[in-house]
């Protein structure tokens, strides 16, 4: 599993991106390790530990909080394999032609890469939208409509495990932790990123340019010219295309282009098309796709707002420095020989319990819930709880 985040001093997550090569103040968010950023030319950015590698990130064996569909797209199929899905492609998909089952590989199936269609007389077979992404035959459009739910299914698993680890107490709660916080912040990447495609006339020739800014587009379109002048004498460049909120479109556009590069130096997000008819289709795909309308989730990550995990961990650190408080007051108070808190005797028991929001802790005590789920249920304090579960054992 490759690293692309490190943890700061202030605990906030740094993607690789952001570091400077070598070695870094950044900590593993799974094990606290020292961590050195590796930018080599040849093998994806990422970070390594100083030491010997934690067993969250050595594992082979647990999925890592990757976006589904983002910078993988052979679907985890071995090199094999997705020869012979191309194949199939070329053979069959690209003219609508039904598969026959004998030529398919059972795996093909098993990941809903092909589908059996009843009303197709020769060869049953045929690719699904899925299926259509390892060969690049799915449209930017319809990408969206297959990668959406699968990030959106995701989130909720990874919400979901995190929130169980968290109220039972599990041993591998830093686990799950880190690997929805890496998952978050890799989606409000995404989402912060607008689109765009540019057209650059340059020494008679035409070519194209895909990428994503923060930034406005004109400004990026500066930078671009700047790095495009080392090569041309002149050159202009029109903005064709920008969509906010559409960074995760960029890879794929690249994966499905790819017969189409033009690399310029070290430069390499540029394409060049045989004629303006190949080239006006890549346009006329960009321009199909749906604007990205943000789902309430999406919005909160995209402005930082902490997930219900992070807004558990902060509270109960509150009633933890609370706690510490109140124990130093009622010490320092015993020293001087005054009492604090409320007069004595001013609320028995029996008053105490009758109160409605006693009475909620006690509704989720009788569930047999543990203090800290029933204080989240019951919307208490755990140390409310305690003294509730104290009084009606008493």
């Amino acid at each position: 599993m490759w690293l692309r985040y490190g943890v700061n001093q202030d605990n906030n997550l740094v993607p690789i991106e952001d570091s400077p090569r070598g070695k870094t103040q950044l900590r593993c968010p799974y094990c606290g390790g020292k961590l050195t950023a590796k930018k080599g030319r040849i093998k994806e950015h990422h970070f390594a530990h100083d030491g010997e590698t934690c067993r969250e990130v050595a594992s082979k064996n647990r999925e890592a909080p990757n976006l589904p569909l983002y910078d993988s797209f052979n679907i985890s199929l071995t090199g094999k394999e997705l020869e012979h899905l191309k194949q199939l492609w070329d053979k069959y998909g690209c003219i609508d032609k039904g598969i026959y089952e004998s030529e398919i590989k059972s795996v093909f199936i098993k990941k809903e890469l092909l589908k059996y269609n009843d009303y197709r007389l020769r060869g049953s077979y045929e690719f699904t939208k899925l299926g259509k992404i390892p060969v690049g035959a799915l449209s930017l459009m319809l990408f969206n409509q297959v990668q959406e739910p699968l990030i959106e299914e995701k989130l909720q698993e990874l919400d979901k495990k995190t929130r169980v680890a968290f109220l039972d107490g599990e041993s591998n709660f830093n686990e799950c932790f880190s690997d929805l916080q890496i998952f978050r912040a890799e989606l409000k990447k995404i989402l912060s990123n607008t689109l765009y495609y540019l057209q650059i006339d340059a020494l008679e020739e035409t070519f194209y340019k895909i990428g994503i800014t923060t930034r406005d587009v004109t400004e990026r379109v500066a930078e671009v010219k700047h790095d495009l002048l080392k090569h041309f004498q002149s050159c202009s460049i029109k903005i064709l295309f920008q969509r906010p909120h559409r960074g995760n479109v960029e890879k794929y556009f690249k994966y499905r282009y790819s017969p189409h590069n033009y690399p310029i130096g070290s430069l390499t997000e540029y394409y060049k098309f045989a004629d303006q008819q190949e080239a006006k289709r890549a346009l006329t795909d960009l321009r199909r796709m749906k604007k990205k309308v943000l789902s309430s989730i999406e919005s909160d990550i995209l402005a930082g707002k902490p997930s219900v995990v992070e807004e558990l961990l902060e509270e109960l650190s509150r009633e933890e420095r609370r706690s510490v408080a109140i124990k130093t007051g009622m010490q320092r108070a015993a020293y001087w020989g005054t009492h604090i808190g409320r007069p004595v005797g001013s609320e028995r028991t029996s008053e105490f319990l009758t109160k409605p929001s006693s009475q909620r802790v006690v509704a989720a005590l009788n569930e047999g819930l543990s203090l800290r789920k029933a204080a989240q249920k019951a919307g208490a304090s755990v140390n409310t709880v305690r003294k509730v579960k104290a009084l009606l054992e008493k």
